[in-house]
């Protein structure tokens, strides 16, 4: 191990490593070409329990009607390490089933909750935030990414996967709608929904006539017509009707704009997310909208088109959720419908929550997921949700060269014959036929990309490059010198770089890093480079390069971004990370990262350290670590009362566990060390997380960090 910037032990307080950022792949999961299409299914009995066991001939693949020859299918678990490796899968033999030589980062689950706030009312928004709040403190799991992501856009920098709960939950916080109530010009600002608009412009049945009639009697009560003659109220009648269209012709363009957004949001969503392995699993909650007719039928017909493709290109299964919850259909103060003494208006009410819901439904089924409506239980249905979606089965045919040369969309039906009982969950169509390649036009005036400028992209981009290995570690602490402070420890992996024709050159690293603060302004950077030695076997040199970046800042949610080129091969790696800087000036009981694997490294000025980067150990190995207690109470006589306990887990099961009382001898009574030792020979290879959770006994109150480890 190489380090830069290496810290001395009497610095024990400004070494901080953190938990492993895993490293994504770029991917297709449905691959349009003329090799293979693949695409993901879930199949339920009747009591929405998955089905194992089946087979390719066991179900029905028609594309736009016609049969076709299933030539793969396998049955994976989410967040598995196969499920990784299928979505990594180059376009070889679909017959494979022996998975790519290649290390994978274990993963969780990938969960988005796309919230449609062009869509939704205040009620239920507050019902939007309960639910996801209850997911954050009773379903994400240590290794699953989520997102939380809104139609407008508001969350801003935080609108980011993550698996930092605290910053879902700033990212929650942010989350708020400003409702917008149609209304009429002209005509006193009288409102009218989207719904009504509709029904006014479609002249399609009887309906039309009663919500015409209201509104135009409406406009001719705020024209005074109902005490004009006869010969005046027809010519005002007349007005008022013309009136009446051209202001539902108006709104069904502004709300149609509205769904427009809303569609090009969850599509560009769709399409960056293809770029994480394995399947999503997608959140879509919305008080309804129309999706069909209006001026802009014909374009929202063909985002939905775009959407779902998108979809099934990401590996992404949509469930939606009416976020109004229980409604009976009744006219109340909520409505945004005019009054009608006749109870005409009141016969549509129903109508419209059906109509406003056709989206919802038809979103979901087009990517083989399902809508939740007319309930309240949110909570207990996105848990169901996370338990239905937990397998599923991976299948994937060659289509037609002959009959698919044309780009369009393209019908799927998948199902069961023998068993017509069970329930196929699939996408209903995609989008197939040649595309363009891309390319990248550059003008006379323009210059090619530079090689500082590759750092720069890489550290602009939401998503890690993965041609050079790269991992980054982030732990902070609060130091008595400089008080809160950052340490990123960024690992290069010493094979990847390159050493020469005859492996004996130094090889140069240009790094450069960006600390964003939660508005995604920057607070730090910096830039370095690395002349590395090449690698020396005999002596065991096979871990990496370190190099170790400390950075004073405020309280805060930060995300660090560090990105590498190796100057002769041209390869480049970027990992990113976020991390959130606790305030103490609460007084609240607060604990500084887990500082693990420590290793003191001998130099001729004086003794080094440094902690695990990649945090990978052997089974004969100690896994020592340290954690800091901040904010500890204090009884009359100046003393503590703090019980630390210690949980190593692996995969929700306790392996192993510790429980020790502190003492009150810190030579720092703000600043109280906690340390020990944990023997790794019983554990078998695997991912563990290191769990520490300090009780305060006085104050009555507890506090926990964990991070991942892997034990090889």
């Amino acid at each position: 191990m190489r380090l830069f910037n290496q810290f001395p032990i009497a610095l024990l307080l400004t070494v901080v490593v953190g938990t492993i950022h895993p490293a994504f792949a770029q991917d297709d999961v449905v691959r349009t070409n003329t090799e293979l299409v693949q695409t993901t299914i879930t199949v339920v009995d009747k009591k929405g329990k998955f089905v194992d066991g089946l087979n390719r001939g066991d179900f029905e693949l028609l594309i736009d009607g016609k049969p076709r020859a299933i030539d793969f299918l396998e049955r994976v678990s989410a967040g598995s390490a196969r499920e990784a490796q299928l979505a990594q899968r180059q376009q070889s033999n679909p017959q494979t089933t022996e998975p790519p030589a290649r290390t994978l980062t274990v993963r969780g689950r990938t969960i988005i909750f796309f919230i449609d706030d062009l869509h939704l009312s205040f009620s239920s928004l507050h019902r939007t935030r309960q639910m996801i709040a209850h997911f954050l403190d009773s379903e994400i799991n240590d290794k699953d990414l989520v997102a939380i992501v809104s139609s407008k856009g508001q969350i801003g920098f935080l609108q980011q996967f993550t698996d930092n709960k605290q910053v879902l939950e700033a990212a929650l916080a942010r989350l708020n709608v400003q409702p917008s109530e149609e209304r009429t010009q002209g005509m006193g600002n009288t409102p009218m929904s989207e719904f009504m608009a509709f029904t006014i412009e479609s002249k399609s049945d009887s309906r039309q006539n009663n919500a015409m009639a209201v509104y135009i009697e409406e406009c001719l009560k705020q024209t005074g017509a109902m005490r004009a003659d006869h010969r005046t109220e027809a010519v005002l009648r007349l007005s008022c009707e013309n009136l009446v269209k051209s202001n539902a012709r108006a709104i069904l363009t502004q709300t149609g704009h509205n769904t427009e957004r809303m569609y090009e949001s969850l599509e560009g969503l769709m399409r960056s997310s293809a770029r994480l392995p394995g399947r999503k699993l997608v959140f879509f909650i919305s008080d309804g909208f129309l999706s069909l007719g209006g001026p802009l039928g014909d374009s929202l017909s063909n985002k939905i088109k775009r959407v779902t493709d998108a979809a099934q290109r990401a590996n992404a299964v949509v469930y939606s959720i009416d976020a109004r919850g229980l409604v009976s259909g009744a006219l109340d103060a909520t409505n945004n419908v005019v009054s009608d003494a006749n109870g005409r208006m009141a016969t549509l009410a129903t109508t419209e929550i059906l109509a406003t819901q056709d989206a919802l439904n038809a979103l979901a089924a087009d990517t083989g997921g399902r809508a939740l409506r007319n309930q309240n239980y949110f909570e207990g249905w996105v848990e169901k949700v996370l338990d239905e979606t937990s397998n599923y089965y991976v299948i994937a045919w060659r289509p037609s060269t002959d009959e698919e040369k044309e780009s369009k969309f393209r019908n799927l039906k998948i199902s069961i014959a023998s068993q017509p009982d069970l329930t196929v969950r699939a996408p209903r169509g995609y989008i197939h036929g040649p595309q363009a390649p891309e390319t990248i036009a550059v003008s006379a005036s323009e210059k090619p990309k530079t090689k500082p400028n590759e750092l720069n992209d890489a550290l602009a981009d939401f998503y890690p490059s993965t041609s050079l290995e790269t991992v980054l570690s982030l732990t902070h602490l609060n130091t008595p010198a400089n008080g809160p402070l950052l340490t990123a420890s960024f690992q290069i992996a010493s094979h990847s770089l390159d050493y020469g024709s005859d492996d004996k050159q130094p090889a140069t690293v240009k790094l450069a890093g960006v600390i964003l603060n939660d508005k995604g302004k920057v607070a730090a950077s910096f830039q370095k480079q690395l002349d590395v030695k090449p690698i020396n076997t005999a002596d065991g040199d096979i871990s990496g390069v370190i190099y170790n970046h400390r950075q004073p800042l405020t309280p805060g949610i930060y995300q660090v971004r560090v990105a590498a080129r190796d100057e002769r091969s041209g390869r480049v790696g970027s990992a990113m990370q976020w991390v959130v800087i606790p305030d103490l000036s609460t007084q609240q009981l607060t604990l500084s990262s887990l500082l693990i694997g420590g290793q003191v490294l001998d130099n001729s000025q004086s003794a080094q350290v440094q902690l695990s980067v990649d945090h990978h150990f052997s089974r004969s190995d100690h896994l020592g670590f340290w954690i800091f207690v901040y904010n500890a109470k204090r009884d009359a006589k100046g003393a503590t009362n703090l019980v630390a306990e210690t949980e190593v887990v692996r995969d929700g099961k306790v392996v192993l566990t510790n429980s020790r009382k502190l003492g009150n001898d810190s030579p720092d009574p703000q600043r109280i060390p906690y340390g020990a030792d944990l023997t790794l020979k019983s554990l078998t290879p695997g991912t563990y997380d290191l769990r520490v959770k300090i009780v305060d006994a006085i104050a009555g109150t507890s506090a926990t960090q964990s991070t991942a480890f892997i034990v090889q």
